[in-house]
């Protein structure tokens, strides 16, 4: 029998060029994968053997073999790694990795200045031990409140009595649950490098058979609303650089910051609480938060370019054992080291492959989302600095997986002003893209701030929710409005002033009533408040995993 290797990259197209070295007792044999991405190895060996696969665009891999004895089956120690009873062997090749981390104590990051540590931050305690947590990690237990349909009460109260809601709120822990992960995607030397913020359910014992994705877009990381300028490849200040800001005791002095991680934390844990809104809603899905380099979406607002993330995402878990049966640590978001791989000589199974993807944005941030409504199966990555032949092969991957799956989108706010009208291009490519499928989900709402109160009525999405509308809950003529097709549509309108307001009784998170408040943008904190809830209704609603 004879040994073929292929070699692969995470969405399984073919690496040419790859380096190919087989390990044998006494014997080596090395050589090139060709344009197909195989590499002919010889008379397959009858006593275990070594893989190791290089290119210069990709992270290593290795593997060790022991063939099959007595009709007994091969075994393997890599789960990117597949062997077939024929002697095939798939190596699979990956461009994201966990993220470089650089330990820095309290007192630490008030006596430095602004500098670039090429590293996300992670946690020295105060008696000068390395935790690996990463910074502003707390993760605590939080009263969260559950959101009930329909939205909207008949006579809605101040707080959270301006929605219907389970009576008693539950307590939610993420790190119970799930771990949160920086990656990189990207070798970032001179190509471009991404920063992605993962949420990750803690899989436990067997390897799942599939995988529910959220892809959550923030809106634009502009030089003005405090985010270090880049331009591409985006190596530096992005993602990385440290900024004097905010104290982090009582009356202590300005502290280092890192604007890009923390804007994915904010979101994630705090500011718009999206993980403890998820998991109140019972849902259980891998949470994707690219942090945009710089005003600059890149390959993040294209089908080709999510297809390969998702790819790459799925071949980072399954090779740190976050999917792959070996998940069984209780530690609270240690961070993975950037070359980590989980080593067990088994029958691996394959990788899980999508079940369900959620695209959700929040303000400017669903623009990306619009622009990929209309994207047509065979499309390629259409950002013409990546028109190298070289590089676009390492940010895209054939659309259609990702197409078959994407099922949902939930719309936070879109704004509608010049350039690009977000919410008009909403209303007038979500109805194909809902056509499409049956099964597509959309759910949309809308404030005052970006949006007039008759576009409930007046957008093309109102024929995905039949029959008449819901009588409008009303407080100081303040309004909102909904109209459900449960398991297709919703469309929710909230005046101005219905959101933010005062309220005297007591603040369970999310506290969307109590978002600040500028002079002269009233509207302003209501529009910041609508993903605090629309989150959790929307996934209460989804046809994700339950928890």
């Amino acid at each position: 029998m004879d040994l073929t290797i292929y070699v692969r990259d995470a969405a399984s197209a073919p690496i040419t060029g790859a380096e190919v070295l087989v390990k044998v007792p006494d014997i080596q044999r090395q050589g090139k994968s060709n344009g197909q991405g195989k590499f002919p190895g010889g008379t397959l060996p009858s006593n275990p053997f070594h893989v190791v696969v290089t290119h210069p665009d990709y992270l290593s891999e290795e593997v060790e073999v022991t063939p099959p004895a007595k009709g007994a089956p091969f075994l393997w120690d890599n789960p990117v790694c597949s062997v077939a009873m024929s002697g095939v062997i798939t190596v699979h090749l990956s461009r994201l990795r966990a993220s470089p981390t650089f330990s820095i104590s309290d007192s630490e990051l008030e006596r430095h200045g602004p500098f670039n540590p090429q590293a996300v931050f992670t946690w020295t305690d105060h008696g000068g031990n390395k935790t690996g947590r990463y910074l502003g990690m707390s993760n605590n237990q939080e009263s969260i409140v559950c959101i009930s349909h329909p939205l909207l009460p008949n006579k809605p109260g101040e707080g959270w009595d301006r929605f219907n809601h389970d009576k008693e709120p539950v307590k939610i822990d993420p790190s119970k649950t799930g771990n949160l992960v920086w990656l990189e995607w990207g070798l970032g030397e001179k190509q471009p490098r991404l920063l992605v913020a993962a949420w990750v359910p803690r899989f436990r014992s067997a390897s799942p058979r599939k995988l529910d994705f959220v892809i959550f877009f923030s809106p634009n990381t502009r030089p003005e609303a405090g985010y270090p300028p880049d331009q591409f490849p985006w190596l530096a200040p992005y993602p990385y650089s440290a900024l004097k800001g905010g104290p982090i005791r009582k009356d202590g002095p300005p502290a280092l910051a890192q604007p890009y991680p923390g804007l994915g934390h904010r979101y994630l844990f705090r500011e718009k609480w999206l993980i403890y809104q998820m998991l109140a809603a019972q849902r259980q899905a891998i949470v994707l938060f690219p942090v945009q380099p710089s005003n600059d979406w890149g390959p993040f607002q294209e089908v080709s370019g999510l297809a390969r993330l998702v790819a790459e995402v799925t071949h980072f878990l399954h090779r740190t054992a976050m999917t792959s049966g070996g998940n069984k640590s209780d530690e609270e978001d240690l961070a993975p080291q950037p070359r980590y791989r989980f080593y067990r000589n088994a029958v691996h199974d394959p990788l899980p492959p999508a079940q369900r993807i959620v695209l959700s944005g929040f303000s400017a941030g669903m623009s990306p989302i619009v622009r990929m409504l209309t994207t047509r199966y065979g499309q390629k990555l259409i950002d013409g600095r990546f028109n190298n032949t070289s590089l676009k092969s390492l940010f895209d991957a054939d659309v259609a997986p990702f197409l078959n799956t994407w099922m949902e989108v939930w719309d936070h706010d879109a704004p509608n002003r010049a350039p690009d009208y977000t919410r008009t291009a909403l209303d007038k490519f979500a109805p194909g893209w809902m056509s499409q499928n049956e099964q597509r989900i959309l759910r949309c709402y809308q404030s005052g701030y970006t949006t007039p109160r008759d576009w409930i009525q007046s957008t093309p999405l109102a024929k995905f929710t039949p029959g008449s509308l819901k009588s409008p809950s009303s407080v100081g003529g303040r309004i909102a409005l909904e109209r459900h097709a449960d398991t297709r549509c919703s469309l929710v309108y909230f005046d101005c002033g219905y959101l933010h307001h005062n309220a005297t009784v007591p603040s369970v998170a999310p506290a969307f009533w109590m978002v600040g408040e500028k002079p002269n943008d009233p509207c302003g904190a209501d529009h910041q408040a609508v993903p605090m809830v629309t989150f959790g209704h929307a996934a209460s609603l989804s046809g994700l995993g339950r928890v």
